[in-house]
């Protein structure tokens, strides 16, 4: 069965981020010729969709962003703002991420329907401190803000000597998503909310059989979403975990591996 839904992770496999690698041609070639045979595709990350549009204006084409590790997804075509779903983390949770990232040192923020707002902390890097999409805030006021605004996931960034298990073994985080990607970053969402999630609630929407979906990724935060998926692929610079993951191993994300899955498995 060829595949009619492609979902897509975005840093690490269709984006090489640190190495300022637009998405390759080939990618965009693959993509354009699986919605013209009439594959739905979506893009899944840790960003919220709202930091996924300069992306999808270098495809030609997509049917869904996945945001916020699954918590947060925008169809195509809607408004700015108008999303076919978000998955708002009680304000418990926003104060328990809050604590967790307070007692490591570690930077936090969390994402609200059109904007993040950040803990401020020590030196704001010059992104955050120029972007309008962020928006820094004292302790007192982000708490007071948990309690109007729609907030869908936190970020913790931890220092790199800081183990991943002081975040995803947090006590108070025991009964939610703890999503790990690259060395020291963490999203948190409720409990059964990741990117397998996400990429199902969207199959189901336009009516496409689980076996019917394929998944490209490389971090561990992909791993739900390689699951869900009828065929799961790795790019090759993906971390271990991944690899056990998934059913094929595509090229790394510098030579283009999400076109490689996507011409075998869609087209």
């Amino acid at each position: 069965m060829k595949s009619r839904l492609i979902a897509l992770d975005i840093d690490g496999t269709i984006l090489d981020s640190p190495a300022g690698i637009p998405v390759p041609e080939e990618v965009r070639e693959a993509v354009r010729e699986a919605r013209d045979a009439g594959a739905r595709v979506c893009l899944c990350s840790s960003r919220p969709c709202y930091m996924m549009e300069e992306v999808t204006s270098r495809l030609d084409g997509i049917d869904a962003l996945a945001g916020c590790s699954g918590a947060m997804i925008e169809l195509a075509g809607a408004s700015a703002g108008d999303l076919f779903y978000l998955d708002r983390i009680p304000d418990a949770l926003s104060l328990a991420c809050l604590e967790t990232a307070k007692s490591l040192g570690a930077y936090v923020s969390f994402a609200g329907r059109e904007r993040i707002y950040v803990l401020q902390k020590g030196v704001i890097g010059l992104l955050a401190a120029k972007d309008p999409t962020f928006t820094i805030m004292k302790e007192k006021a982000l708490v007071k803000l948990f309690k109007t605004e729609q907030i869908s996931s936190a970020f913790i960034i931890t220092d790199p000597d800081v183990p991943a298990e002081a975040v995803t073994g947090a006590p108070v985080l025991k009964d939610v998503n703890v999503h790990h990607s690259g060395h020291s970053c963490f999203t948190i969402t409720n409990k059964g909310t990741d990117k397998g999630a996400g990429v199902l609630r969207l199959a189901e929407l336009w009516d496409i059989p689980q076996e019917a979906i394929l998944a490209v990724g490389n971090d561990e935060n992909d791993i739900p979403m390689l699951k869900a998926a009828g065929v799961g692929v790795a790019v090759a610079n993906a971390v271990p975990s991944v690899f056990a993951a998934a059913d094929w191993v595509a090229p790394s994300v510098r030579q283009a591996g999400a076109a490689a899955a996507i011409r075998r498995y869609a087209l």
